[in-house]
């Protein structure tokens, strides 16, 4: 949908009367549409989910690192604690060719060159609301020679169910609304709200996207991406005064960077159908700051 198709669109629903209120809010954004591939018709280096991984010679796959902690009962009421050193390889979600994609960035958010490498733990079961979960995710921006490409094969101890199915991607442009929460939807009458929410904006569709608004399972997640990242081990309501408005300065500077969502044909399933929300601060995404990133799985 664009900006002209969601005028239209009001109108045609009796809702024209809220168009200058929404427009204000609108974002773009970069549709993926998902297509069944056989990976080895695809050429080296294009933008795909699943499958497996076009990395540089020097980036091995990605792993996460975890320690194990048991106890070991001596004698009586004495154990002794034993820490063991567990790696794993995480799942390769996607890689975005940003050559192919930045045409379609209308604000320039994106660089122009490179590839964006997403992967996410095997086990499945990091949501993202723990300063813990930084080792489970990753995202690799890199910018090279696409002759150094091979791609390379899944790890003999990533589980099947971590391996997913290839996927070409149509890329599109579009506009993009905020999400249930927003206030922007306290300006409308309750009758406007229940005919936006199912003539306009529905969200029962799969939405896989770059940029934009994220469309939220849950809760909104800004202010947890600030929380996380920045402040681990803190409790948000426990923050003075000062510490406090520094904190919400910071929280509108962070942007959804990918969406993805369960999907029968890359054969992903996030929890009971529910989606990862890869984030990073606007300024970072400028600067190529890719490692300045956090996740959240959120679902039904």
């Amino acid at each position: 949908m664009d900006i002209e198709e969601l005028k239209s669109r009001l109108e045609t629903n009796g809702l024209g009367h809220c168009f200058d209120k929404l427009k204000l809010h609108v974002r773009n954004s970069i549709r993926l549409h998902l297509n069944a591939t056989d990976e080895n018709c695809m050429a080296v280096g294009r933008t795909k989910i699943g499958g497996r991984p076009d990395l540089p010679k020097d980036i091995p796959w990605v792993t996460e690192t975890n320690i194990k902690v048991s106890r070991e009962k001596k004698f009586f009421f004495f154990y002794s604690k034993k820490k063991e050193t567990i790696t794993k390889p995480l799942s390769f979600i996607a890689q975005i060719n940003l050559s192919e994609v930045s045409p379609f960035d209308q604000d320039g958010l994106l660089p122009q060159t490179g590839i964006l490498y997403f992967f996410y733990t095997s086990d499945q079961d990091a949501w993202g609301y723990s300063h813990k979960d930084k080792n489970r995710f990753k995202i690799i921006y890199w910018d090279g020679d696409f002759s150094e490409l091979r791609r390379i094969d899944f790890p003999k101890d990533l589980p099947v169910y971590s391996r997913f199915n290839p996927c070409s991607v149509d890329v599109k442009s579009e506009i993009s609304l905020p999400s249930h929460e927003h206030e922007i939807y306290n300006s409308l009458s309750d009758v406007d709200k229940d005919i936006f929410w199912e003539k306009i904006k529905g969200d029962d569709e799969l939405i896989n996207k770059l940029l934009g608004y994220s469309d939220n399972i849950q809760d909104e997640m800004e202010i947890d991406c600030e929380h996380l990242y920045n402040w681990p081990g803190n409790n948000i309501v426990n923050y003075n005064a000062k510490k406090a408005a520094i904190f919400r300065s910071e929280v509108a500077k962070w942007r959804l960077l990918l969406q993805i969502d369960s999907d029968e044909t890359s054969e992903m399933m996030w929890g009971d159908c529910g989606r990862l929300y890869f984030w990073v601060k606007k300024e970072a995404m400028l600067n190529k700051q890719f490692d300045k990133t956090w996740f959240f799985l959120q679902c039904y």
